[in-house]
């Protein structure tokens, strides 16, 4: 019998997948990424940008049964899905798992896809999690190639076609061709228009769509091109500069949803442990002193990093948009980012909408230009080894080509026009420091969680042989300030906060506060409160629309 090919893989696995079968823990953390992705949702629509959306979903798409989040407007499906997953990434207010950024295309269009349906919470809510696993996979398939992180759109052409066809119920074969059909025309994203210009919020928007509109396809018999994604032709050879088909394995034995780390600031996931360690540096100096740190008492901020901030922070400056003042080039600036959370002590949505920036503007260009990033390649150890004790790279080097792997890397220095990441010198550097993290005793495999997974195959790498609920984002940082007077402040922060590590309890309460905070902002506080009570089990408000209800504004108001 011939071997399923991905595609079938997945399509067979989310087609069979039930409320029932996912674990508690998994159910737990959807639905704080829920409540995560709507408290970004409504942070933008108050912005200039998000106003356009919403503007231009309603003369796009016209009137329609789906809720225009967050204002008491309606639109059709796509109207909704286009605005509520552009307003979802404008701030990069959103979170992230083990490869990609999942949450707007599986918080969004379940739940507005499950308005129209009539579908319960339940199937919402499974919807969402049968979306993060699949994108989450994805993403990790081409780990080496043009793109990473947020500028993975096309995982959302995926994870909107897989969760359309759970709530629209099509089976095995008709999801295969939904998936199948989604990424005919994968979207591909320029980093000039995304690391500066309101263009970035149409990284998920475009691609989501399209997978609704391919679930929708399938559904009337419509079909694609089954082995779309390993064939010499397809996905991988177009998107990878080495592929990773191996991580498309373990569906129902590991789950991505594990991995979810939670943001409870505005901007790229490499910004969190630096301004971590900047707030509790003013928090610790108060508490020492008994009054602010005061801007001008700053002579120099060094932050050290690993690799990954610190090329983060260079590509945000490829696009002639850069301005540490652009709302959206900030996102991805460390030293915007130290300058913004020392002069406010705080770092959430309003602070970087334009008038703000524009108001702060001088004294935030003159606090940034005391930052300066380095590169410490043993906090990039550090995350090597973290990220080992999970995803068991040591078996994964037996399905790795090194002469492959190479290749990859000159051609991804290739794209850039520079060398990207770490040297001859410094990755000789970072394999010494981390022998020792890769040599630690490795943790046990997590137990079988599944409807009749598909077994490993002996001596090959599956993802369901990893414990993901081990996995972390170390994406550590150290932050050292010195005054005027000579006195120097020093912290490392090694797990951001909201990422996984941190007890739940601690985790839970800020996404809470960071709903609040954000939602606060447009809806009524009873609408607020409410929402809040059921955020422990959304599925006791019944359907979607019970839900969309208490996140929009009532009749007669808007934006």
């Amino acid at each position: 019998m011939a071997s399923l090919h991905l595609i079938q893989e997945m399509a067979a696995w989310a087609a069979g997948l039930r409320y029932q079968d996912i674990p508690e823990r998994v159910l737990a953390k959807a639905r704080l990424q829920t409540l995560s992705v709507l408290a970004a949702v409504h942070s933008a629509a108050a912005t200039g940008p998000g106003r356009v959306i919403l503007a231009v979903a309603r003369e796009w798409a016209g009137e329609g049964p789906c809720s225009l989040i967050p204002s008491a407007g309606k639109s059709s499906l796509a109207g909704a899905v286009f605005a509520a997953t552009a307003l979802s990434v404008a701030q990069d207010y959103d979170d992230y798992l083990l490869a990609g950024h999942t949450g707007h295309s599986a918080v969004l269009v379940p739940l507005l896809l499950g308005e129209k349906l009539g579908s319960s919470l339940e199937d919402v809510l499974t919807a969402q999690v049968i979306a993060n696993e699949l994108e989450g996979r994805l993403g990790a398939a081409v780990l080496l190639g043009p793109h990473n992180g947020q500028t993975w759109s096309f995982i959302h052409l995926l994870g909107a076609a897989a969760a359309g066809a759970k709530l629209l119920q099509l089976n095995a074969e008709q999801t295969a061709h939904a998936l199948a059909t989604s990424l005919y025309q994968p979207t591909y994203v320029l980093i000039p228009g995304f690391m500066g210009p309101d263009s970035k919020m149409l990284t998920p928007s475009s691609p989501s769509v399209i997978g609704v509109q391919a679930a929708l396809l399938a559904a009337k018999g419509f079909t694609g091109a089954l082995d779309i994604i390993e064939n010499r032709q397809g996905f991988l050879s177009h998107f990878s500069y080495y592929g990773l088909p191996f991580m498309i394995s373990g569906l129902g034995r590991a789950w991505t949803t594990d991995t979810l780390a939670y943001k409870i600031y505005p901007g790229c996931a490499y910004i969190d442990t630096t301004v971590d360690a900047t707030l509790k540096l003013r928090e610790d100096y108060r508490d020492q002193t008994g009054r602010d740190l005061e801007p001008q008492e700053v002579q120099s901020v060094k932050v050290e990093a690993t690799a990954l901030t610190v090329e983060m922070d260079a590509l945000s400056k490829v696009g002639e948009s850069f301005d540490v003042l652009n709302p959206v080039s900030v996102n991805f600036s460390i030293p915007g980012n130290v300058a913004i959370a020392l002069l406010k002590g705080r770092l959430a949505g309003e602070d970087l909408e334009r008038e703000a920036l524009r108001r702060e503007g001088e004294a935030i260009r003159r606090l940034a230009a005391k930052v300066v990033l380095h590169h410490d390649v043993r906090l990039t150890a550090l995350m090597v080894g973290s990220i080992n004790r999970a995803l068991r790279l040591d078996r994964m080097r037996k399905e790795i080509n090194l002469l492959g792997i190479l290749r990859a890397r000159r051609r991804i220095q290739k794209q850039y026009g520079r060398r990207m990441g770490l040297g001859f010198r410094e990755l000789r550097g970072l394999l010494g420091a981390a022998a020792g993290q890769m040599g630690r005793k490795k943790s046990k495999p997590s137990a079988s969680i599944s409807p009749a997974p598909r077994p490993a195959t002996k001596g090959h790498y599956d993802l369901g042989d990893c414990n993901l609920e081990e996995f972390r984002m170390p994406f550590a940082a150290r932050v050292t300030i010195t005054l005027n007077d000579g006195t120097t402040l020093s912290r490392q922060q090694d797990i951001p906060r909201g990422g996984p590590g941190h007890a739940w309890s601690e985790t839970e309460k800020l996404i809470r506060e960071k709903y609040r905070r954000e939602a606060s902002r447009l809806l009524p506080g009873a609408k607020v409160n409410t929402l809040l009570d059921k955020a422990g089990r959304w599925e006791d408000l019944g359907r979607a629309a019970d839900l969309l209800q208490l996140v929009t504004l009532g009749s007669g108001l808007d934006i």
